[in-house]
């Protein structure tokens, strides 16, 4: 990962992200590409063009304003302006640059407001192929030292996705704990993967961890609270896990609600 992504509505939630990514690109020598989108809702009359015009000063001044403060602190940025729905810029954005990481915000709301943003998240996790690190507005900023990665052991296109799950580990020197849940009469899948775990976590510190539980969702997140992990990881899939985390009522309490960042990551083509 060369490149760092972050989409920002410069609210809050995005400069509590900031941080993360910052410290990202600090330790990864890393650029960051700050990116700032705008839509304007389709509407025929005269103001529409001052609209926008009003709208793309306010995003390219706000951009400005985040490359001085991230230069001031030592990291490489640049800015990127563009009108259009935020989740098809992320996703143009990301296919140019196959290599970079998405950082983004969310924030804990409630009612319709909550389902909404849970579903721009999703979107923007299940629409680009590079990783997606979402930052909960509560998060605490404090060192990655675990990182709890959840498997099925299923998939067989995972190789890039532990690459990339080891480069992140490598640069805080963290743990990764990888957890399977084995529902009941489910085969043992572990055995046949664990040599290819231990082949791209080689140079990380790593541990295998294997519960039977009947609910994955909370078994996932007990474990992570129990372990005092500061990352979560998973793999997705258009009908993996990530998927009913994503469109649960659990889902809003991992993502929105939870201060451990998640971390999405792409089965390889």
């Amino acid at each position: 990962m060369k490149r760092i992504i972050f989409p920002t509505d410069f609210s809050e939630s995005a400069d509590k992200a900031l941080e993360f990514a910052m410290d990202i690109a600090k330790k990864g020598d890393m650029e960051i590409l700050l990116l700032n989108a705008y839509d304007l809702p389709y509407a025929q009359n005269v103001m529409s063009t001052s609209l926008i015009d009003i709208m793309r000063e306010n995003s390219e001044n706000g951009l400005k304003q985040l490359v001085a403060k991230l230069e001031a602190k030592g990291v490489n940025a640049k800015h990127k302006s563009m009108m259009g729905n935020p989740i098809r810029v992320v996703k143009e954005i990301t296919r140019k640059d196959p290599e970079s990481i998405v950082v983004m915000g969310t924030k804990g709301a409630s009612g319709i407001e909550e389902v909404l943003i849970g579903s721009n998240a999703a979107s923007v996790l299940q629409s680009t192929n590079v990783p997606v690190l979402a930052i909960p507005a509560d998060a605490n900023f404090e060192m990655i030292e675990k990182i709890v990665y959840c498997t099925d052991f299923r998939s067989q296109k995972n190789d890039r996705a532990l690459r990339r799950l080891a480069s992140l580990a490598k640069l805080f020197q963290a743990e990764v704990l990888i957890l399977h849940i084995q529902q009941e009469g489910q085969a043992d899948l572990a055995t046949g993967q664990r040599h290819k775990f231990d082949h791209h976590l080689s140079e990380v510190k790593h541990s295998f961890h294997i519960l039977k539980e009947a609910n994955v969702e909370e078994a996932i997140l007990n474990f992570t609270k129990e372990k005092e992990a500061d990352m979560l990881a998973l793999l997705t899939r258009k009908y993996g896990i990530i998927r009913g985390l994503f469109h649960s009522s659990l889902t809003n309490k991992v993502a929105f609600h939870s201060k451990v960042p998640l971390l999405a990551l792409h089965e390889s083509e």
